[in-house]
């Protein structure tokens, strides 16, 4: 069977972020020559080959880009059998040792051309072998096989060069030789961890990077080894103190046949890791956690590339089989014993992450206050470090949460006979335990409905007074506050984004409310006029009169002013401003919600609130009016009965005080 190279090579996946990955293949390649060496002095040399001079600086002041690399080892080199294995696509030579002879298509996926050149024994005699490989010779060509004099094994070398970095690779790929270190050790740290490996460096010029010393020095045995056992498979996982580190991400790899294949960031999936920061040993030493999993299971399933596993995510949508094993098995059973393993670390960091969700729940959010007390073990879950509002996000996840089990349990209760709970004490601790936490829920929700009251009433006080350039805020401030502008009930949550008991609690149960909208736009009113009434509110139909007739039981009509406003004319006289608006509403036609016409009866009353200051004008139109004077002097009230009409005038100051009066009683159950 004949095979189209270049099809295989197109068809060899390899992701830009795995540029790195046929050198990989390449020192892997040299630390099994060396193995197969037997030697105790083996020796691996990554050289970086750069456009132009090796340390020319381009305009930027980076060195050139990187276009090649050369791998050099003194391993037993490319033998009859390591040549045959090599001009074998798909070897099996080396399967033992989990290779699945495709690594080089990685290299002509990368690379133009690979020029290798080795010396090694065969037969007794020493040998030279150069050749070639590329798309341009259609694979593997021999340009020469010598025989040569050699006076020990300690000459023999094979020297391995990547030529000409193809995009979108070559641009992808570090260009410090400290960095490409540490990616290989990464990418081989098995072999470092549970073997003597050879001695590995990178050269960039006069730069060395020597792997070996960077490992000693840096990285430290975290534990003995985890063996751990899920379904019929074993899996040994190691964890290293990585110090110096520059990255701070904390890292699970697992691995198949020595070798590094994917990772995962533990900050994730432990929530007292905190993404980007270290972790301090019992020395004082900060450190970032690197933990490395091996096992048959992975040698077996890891795919042709080295880039994944060829494992099913979990068993939803497949029928579970005691052999058959998913990779979110093994997952959460690592992360469960990794958090173990760190959990000693992290304690100051739970504890202090406690102590703040505690801080902010009991400061800034009291409706989450039964969390404290019924879903500790959900707490958990939430990173340290949260600003305010990620934190009050996932608080107010948690309880929804909570809120949605309490409901499950109360369900359950109701359809549970009551016998049930005379004759078995469990049910009774269930259901008591049940009402405890369903009257503690109730409580948490009725502080922050009180607290959001007295923020509101707060906020309403500081648009009364100057502000920082000694102006008073706007009517339409004022205005928003109460009920959103231009809108109406049927366009918003009126239970949620209005204060109507600002004024009146009543206010909140009516039909329809228009909120600074013309008269002519009202669905619920036929009329031609462009006035706009601040308020417009429409109260529920007289439930005693037939459906088709019901008439509206009362209508309401607010005016606000701006504060400490001065300088009114005859025609911007707000008594006679409500009035017109009343007259207009009472010749209109009007509608109920299905489109049909509805009467509004002669007696139907109307009330009319002003909201104000009293300033000297105010007071003129009041008793020009006819209005009577409040007992405290902060308003004044009449009924004008052609309109059928009940007003109030009222001061800021009163409409404030009594709000405060109405919920004191709240504020001060509360403590605030």
């Amino acid at each position: 069977m004949d095979i189209s190279l270049e099809g295989r090579i197109n068809n060899t996946p390899l992701a830009e972020n795995k540029c790195l990955l046929p050198l990989f293949e390449c020192v892997v390649n040299s630390i099994h020559s060396i193995e197969d060496s037997k030697i105790n002095n083996g020796y691996i040399d990554i050289i970086l080959l750069r456009e132009g001079n090796q340390t020319e600086l381009i305009e930027d002041g980076n060195l050139s880009p990187i276009q090649g690399f050369v791998v050099l080892d003194n391993g037993v080199g490319f033998n009859y059998i390591n040549y045959t294995s090599f001009c074998t696509s798909d070897s099996t030579y080396k399967k033992s040792r989990g290779s699945k002879g495709v690594g080089r298509f990685l290299w002509l996926k990368a690379f133009t051309e690979i020029l290798i050149e080795s010396v090694f024994e065969e037969e007794n005699n020493f040998y030279k072998r150069n050749i070639e490989f590329s798309l341009f010779c259609k694979g593997v060509q021999e340009n020469s096989k010598q025989k040569i004099e050699l006076n020990n094994k300690q000459e023999f070398y094979t020297k391995v060069e990547l030529k000409n970095f193809l995009n979108p690779y070559k641009v992808k790929c570090p260009q410090k030789c400290e960095t490409i270190g540490k990616q290989i050790l990464e990418h081989c740290i098995s072999y470092f961890i549970l073997e003597t490996p050879p001695k590995i460096r990178v050269t960039d010029g006069k730069k060395e990077f020597n792997i070996n010393t960077y490992f000693n020095d840096n990285l430290e045995s975290f534990s003995d080894n985890d063996v751990i056992k899920i379904k019929e498979h074993t899996f040994n996982l190691k964890g290293i103190k990585y110090y110096n580190s520059s990255d701070s991400s904390h890292k699970l790899f697992y691995c198949a046949n020595h070798r590094t294949v994917i990772s995962e960031n533990l900050h994730n999936y432990i929530p007292n890791l905190i993404e980007k920061r270290k972790i301090r040993d019992r020395e004082g030493r900060l450190f970032t956690y690197l933990a490395f999993v091996s096992s048959e299971c992975l040698d077996q399933y890891v795919n042709q590339e080295r880039t994944d596993f060829n494992l099913i995510h979990n068993h939803e949508g497949f029928t579970e089989d005691i052999g058959l094993i998913s990779y979110k098995e093994i997952q959460t059973e690592l992360i469960s014993v990794i958090s173990n393993n760190l959990s000693p670390f992290l304690q100051g960091l739970q504890e202090e992450k406690q102590k703040e969700i505690q801080k902010y729940i009991i400061e800034e959010a009291v409706e989450y206050r039964p969390l404290l007390k019924y879903a500790t073990d959900k707490l958990e879950s939430i990173k340290p470090g949260l600003p305010p509002e990620k934190l009050e996000i996932e608080l107010h996840k948690i309880m929804s949460s909570y809120e949605l089990s309490l409901k499950e349990t109360g369900i359950k209760i109701l359809k549970t006979p009551l016998e049930h709970f005379e004759r078995f004490p469990e049910y009774s601790k269930e259901y008591y335990n049940f009402l405890e936490q369903y009257n503690d829920l109730g409580m948490s929700k009725l502080a922050k409905y009180v607290i959001h009251r007295k923020i509101i009433i707060s906020l309403f006080e500081k648009n009364l007074i100057l502000d920082s350039d000694g102006r008073y805020s706007l009517e339409k401030d004022i205005h928003e506050i109460i009920f959103p502008m231009r809108t109406s009930s049927d366009e918003i949550n009126v239970f949620e984004k209005q204060n109507l008991w600002i004024i009146d609690e009543r206010l909140s149960y009516h039909e329809y409310l228009s909120s600074d909208q013309s008269l002519k736009r009202l669905e619920s009113l036929d009329s031609e006029s462009n006035d706009r009434p601040d308020l417009l509110v429409f109260n529920h139909p007289i439930a005693f009169v037939p459906d088709e007739e019901q008439p509206y039981s009362s209508v309401v009509v607010i005016e606000f002013k701006r504060p400490m406003r001065e300088g009114y004319s005859a025609s911007e006289n707000p008594i006679a401003q409500v009035y017109s608006y009343i007259r207009q509403v009472r010749s209109g036609k009007h509608k109920n919600k299905d489109g049909r016409l509805i009467s509004l009866r002669e007696d139907t009353p109307f009330y009319a609130y002003i909201i104000c200051d009293l300033t000297e004008e105010i007071q003129t139109f009041a008793v020009n009016s006819s209005l009577t004077s409040t007992p405290d002097l902060q308003g004044f009230f009449g009924f004008n009965p052609g309109l059928k009409t009940y007003i109030e005038v009222l001061s800021f100051n009163k409409l404030v005080r009594d709000a405060k009066q109405r919920n004191n009683i709240l504020f001060k159950k509360l403590g605030i």
